[in-house]
């Protein structure tokens, strides 16, 4: 039951319907995709459309994300309101950096960042190194993106917003397929895929190489190398059975860029193993368990400059951490106007930081959760949720959070939203204390005792569908304070601070308001028309940093895409934001407007296809800046060719 499910909605999603079930498949492409509102997992634990869910949520699909013409997983949130994609050259070489209404730096992070299910947020800093992903945009069915705090369902870690990129199921990926980008910037990319299976197992292998030479005015070149694994086996008319396994090996080159920024290599390695066993009875009830292992390391060995009078010594500014998560999940109806999810995690991480020249204690994390889901009428439905987390480094603490959404007609829907969310420090936060002295030779202290952060969010929503012309809009007035902040002493004109932050502590805060809004329309299956825009004040004293100008203050972004004679596609990307600068070491960063644009050709053969593609990033060359002033963004161009094979 589930697998045949599981086969016509893959159908519908790669547009490649079945002998045996063509109309089945056509039938749930116009209805899940175009007639209705996406239906989503994420945002509650429990099955909802977006008109139900008890926060805003955004949903990128495949087809947007093939338009938007991203090689990079960062740049997809260009079309996602209230987002900020940046990168920076610093310390680790070229970084993507994301964030969700600013107050994002270099390495940490407020964001929650989930593969299939799974952290992949790095134990260390908090925060996701976005060039680490094992597998290629190719590969990913959907993203859901939370666009707010979301604790009761993902833990403390969800902060800001939650991002859950949902891959392919091994199914819908038989035969062969490989893929090759080759353009300006030293972009070369190669990556190979096969899927087969057998009886009720379905399995997927892909494997891939990503190189770069990052701005053209810096040496940041990326190398990234990556392979994964999946198997999907049913083992029984209600029970799937899905491991994954992947990882990657990578290495950046990092420019001189001051005093405290020497020129060296860095090596990034990442692995993981997950499985879970999903019993669903049918889409209300059921229950899963899941295990995943996260492993990260960076090597970063290196001089420092020459200093006079001072012998050089080998600096390690490297990490590891390594997360092992247990997790259960419980769905069950006990009516037909009232749905239930509970569930209940836990966790352990270790993380080695040679620079802090002492052993880390463990953290471990216990986690119970839960969502109810009441509908009152047929017009107002409750959703409410909460969650307890305790953790070795910083007790228990509780969030919750609440929503009425009224629909006022069947079409239209107001949601009122309130929750509380938590941000425990990180290890490197509360456990590492820097202090400053020569090159080579740097002190330490004791550890700190840091508070969480906290953010006690507002938000009152306008979601409305028009079926007749295949249009949504998303609608988001929001309020939010966010208290406790915790950042880094030291100004940026103090060098020494730069190169050895000498503490972490809590003591600003920020109030966020603002409204932001998406609009989708797909008039037809070959056209569609994806708008976002972002209005945002941040009022803060930047007691400790540069807050209030973290995020742009305006922002817009539009994509078209048209499928013409059934064999070629062109899509445009325009992104406008004003001008800001965001947390951390940054330097302030003008307006700018960008266009891409990406043309694609498709050419069958007995068996398969071959695919020419030619993608302009910033097609008309707006030299504008990313992050510091020497990161100057230019135009990339880069040509794709794919050849696939059917099985």
């Amino acid at each position: 039951m589930v697998r045949a499910r599981i086969a016509c909605i893959a159908c519908a999603l790669c547009g490649v319907a079945g002998s045996s079930m063509p109309s089945l498949a056509q039938e749930l492409s116009e209805r899940e995709f175009v007639a209705e509102f996406p239906t989503v997992l994420s945002a509650s634990g429990l099955r909802q459309d977006a008109r139900e869910t008890p926060q805003a949520i955004t949903v990128i699909d495949h087809a947007m994300i093939k338009a938007s013409g991203a090689r990079e997983f960062a740049e997809l949130f260009r079309l996602v309101p209230g987002f900020t994609v940046s990168y920076a050259t610093y310390v680790k070489g070229l970084q993507p950096i994301v964030s969700y209404h600013g107050l994002g730096r270099e390495f940490f992070s407020r964001l929650q960042v989930l593969i299939d299910g799974r952290s992949i947020n790095n134990g260390t800093l908090g925060g996701v190194d976005w060039s680490e992903f094992p597998f290629a945009p190719e590969d990913v069915d959907h993203i859901e993106v939370i666009r707010g705090p979301s604790n009761a369902t993902h833990g403390i870690g969800a902060f800001l917003a939650t991002i859950n990129f949902i891959t392919k199921h091994a199914l819908q990926e038989r035969g062969a397929e490989a893929s090759v980008n080759v353009g300006n910037d030293a972009i070369r990319d190669g990556s190979a895929r096969f899927g087969d299976g057998f009886g009720q197992f379905d399995y997927r292998l892909v494997a891939g190489h990503r190189a770069d030479g990052g701005f053209d005015n810096v040496a940041d070149s990326r190398s990234r190398n990556y392979a994964t694994a999946r198997a999907d086996w049913q083992i029984g008319p209600v029970d799937n059975l899905m491991l994954q396994l992947g990882g990657t090996d990578g290495r950046n080159d990092v420019s001189f860029r001051g005093a405290n920024d020497p020129e060296r290599s860095v090596g990034l390695n990442t692995a993981y193993a997950q499985l879970k066993w999903d019993r669903s009875f049918d889409a209300d009830n059921g229950w899963y368990v899941q295990l995943y292992y996260y492993h990260f390391r960076l090597t970063d060995l290196f001089l420092p400059l020459p200093q006079p009078d001072v012998v050089p010594a080998i600096i390690d500014g490297g990490s590891a951490s390594r997360r092992t998560d247990l997790e259960f999940q419980q769905n069950f109806s006990t009516g037909p106007n009232l749905r239930w999810v509970w569930g209940a995690s836990v966790r352990e991480d270790l993380t080695e930081v040679p620079l802090l020249a002492k052993s880390i204690d463990p953290l471990y994390v216990e986690r119970l959760f839960g969502h109810v889901e009441w509908r009152a009428t047929d017009s107002l439905l409750a959703n409410l949720g909460a969650m307890v987390e305790n953790n070795s480094l910083s007790g228990s603490d509780v969030a919750p959070q609440a929503a009425l959404n009224y629909s006022f007609t069947p079409n239209q829907t107001i949601r009122f939203n309130l929750s509380r969310a938590l941000r425990t420090p990180t290890v490197i936060e509360n456990q590492g204390k820097f202090a400053v002295g020569p090159p080579g030779t740097p002190r330490y202290g004791p550890a700190g005792d840091l508070l969480p952060e906290t953010i006690l969010s507002r938000e009152i929503s306008y979601v409305a569908q028009w079926p007749e012309q295949h249009a949504t809009l998303d609608l988001k007035l929001f309020d939010d304070d966010v208290n406790e902040l915790i950042d880094l002493i030291g100004a940026r004109n103090d060098s020494a601070a730069q190169a050895f932050p000498k503490n972490a502590v809590n003591g600003d805060s920020a109030r966020e308001r603002g409204i932001e809004g998406q609009y989708v329309w797909r008039p037809s299956a070959d056209t569609m028309l994806l708008a976002s825009v972002s209005y945002l004040r941040i009022i803060s004293a930047d007691l400790l940093d540069n807050y209030s100008t973290s995020a742009p203050r305006t922002s817009a972004h539009l994509l078209v895409s048209h499928r013409f004679a059934e064999t070629w596609d062109a899509s445009v990307n325009v992104q406008q934001q004003s001008g800001f600068r965001a947390s951390g070491y940054s330097e302030p960063q003008r307006a700018f407007c960008r266009v891409d644009t990406r043309i694609a050709r498709q050419f069958e053969f007995a068996g398969g296809e071959t695919e020419i593609a030619l993608t302009v990033q910033n097609l008309f060359d707006d030299h504008y800046t990313e992050y510091r002033h020497d990161d100057v963004a230019g135009r990339v161009v880069w040509f794709t060719v794919g050849v696939r094979l059917q099985r």
